[in-house]
């Protein structure tokens, strides 16, 4: 299992410098933050599909979520950016 993430890891990286090249200079500033926002999103909805949240309060599943709707909203607010800034 650590080979297989090892693995995971490398090739995202390998894969996002293949994205970056492709978007151009005009959006280099924000394909960072983006992949960021979702690595974190889809390794926390990992989490809740494998239920290891489970046993945490009410409180600390409802930031979980508003953390990811967060994230998703500013990866929609950079998309529109770029959008209306090209």
């Amino acid at each position: 299992m650590s080979a297989l993430a090892g693995v995971i890891w490398y090739n995202q990286f390998f894969f996002y410098g293949m994205g970056e090249s492709k978007m151009g200079d005009q959006f280099k500033f924000s394909s960072w933050s983006i992949h960021m926002a979702f690595i974190i999103v889809f390794s926390n909805l990992w989490g809740i599909y494998f239920r290891e949240w489970k046993g945490t309060t009410q409180v600390t599943k409802l930031m979980v979520w508003c953390g990811i709707g967060i994230l998703l909203a500013s990866t929609v607010v950079i998309g529109l950016g770029n959008y209306l800034g090209g």
